[in-house]
């Protein structure tokens, strides 16, 4: 298989078969993310994505789940996409479901049309990258995107019948906003009803403007129980009982995960009892959110 650029896939998929589309991110000028940044986005060739599917094939005897790989893989065309739809279901004629990235402007650049025609394809599941509701943060890092312009963009994916998952990043409004992000937030989410939640913690990474602004005291990192604190808002007040909730990763000092419905509250447990006995001092001399 032959990979370009940086290689990464939501951490749920970790058995999921790769294959890749796009080099880069369409957008690329989020202040928190250094993950593309010495790279121009660019689509792979249709010939070398089918000799990857070529090769695939000497060693899978069938793939049902594909993940697209790029910063953003629902930015290519919708013609791009039924392309390599088209030749995963050639090589691969029982696969059930093509997923990828997603920014919010990725969907604003299809019409509705274009959404069926995908979901008919088998593009039926995207990782949308929300990082929050909160206004003032999606402003403040340059997401490239409003909560408004989020709220119908998912509501076209429902009526698409095309499940998202919903991406999003704690602490990412800074010290003192945390509580105000995650009402923001569970009020997105609510209305428009991912599949799943997957939660992470804000790291300051080198080389983004994000660290730059830390180091001259523009941005004021929240600190851990405040983190905490966000997160025990957001899933208190969230009300989507068959939504899976998944706050595993390397980034989150307190890991938790389950269907809402029905371990919500045991969550919430955890949360609470985290918070109550964390020292930030100390937590912060100990904890490191510098790289992946």
């Amino acid at each position: 298989m032959q990979f370009e650029g940086a290689v990464y896939r939501p951490p749920i998929e970790a058995n999921t078969f790769l294959l890749q589309v796009a080099v880069g991110c369409s957008h690329n000028k989020c202040s928190f993310c250094n993950m593309y940044k010495d790279e121009q986005f660019r689509r792979i060739k249709l010939d070398t994505i089918e000799e990857n599917l070529i090769e695939a094939k000497r060693f899978y005897h069938k793939l049902e789940r594909v993940f697209l790989v790029g910063g953003d893989a629902f930015a290519l065309s919708a013609t791009k996409l039924k392309e390599v739809a088209g030749l995963i279901s050639r090589y691969f004629p029982e696969c059930k479901t093509i997923t990828m990235y997603a920014a919010v402007n990725n969907i604003v650049n299809k019409t509705d049309e274009d959404l069926l025609s995908l979901r008919e394809v088998g593009i039926n599941d995207l990782y949308v990258g929300l990082e929050t509701g909160s206004d003032y943060a999606l402003n403040y890092v340059n997401k490239g995107h409003t909560t408004q312009q989020a709220r119908e963009q998912l509501k076209r994916l429902n009526k698409a019948n095309i499940r998202h998952n919903a991406l999003l990043i704690t602490g990412l409004a800074g010290q003192g906003r945390g509580v105000e992000s995650a009402l923001a937030t569970a009020s997105l989410l609510n209305e428009t009803e991912p599949q799943i939640i997957i939660s992470t913690t804000l790291g300051i990474f080198e080389n983004t403007k994000l660290k730059t602004e830390v180091e001259d005291g523009l941005f004021v990192e929240a600190t851990e129980s405040e983190n905490l604190e966000e997160q025990l808002t957001l899933i208190k007040n969230l009300d989507l009982p068959s939504t899976y909730y998944w706050g595993h990763h390397p980034l989150n000092s307190t890991p938790i995960a389950g269907v809402l419905g029905e371990e919500q509250a045991q969550m919430v447990d955890i949360l609470s009892k985290k918070i109550s006995t964390i020292n930030d001092s100390e937590f912060k001399n100990s904890f490191r959110r510098s790289t992946l």
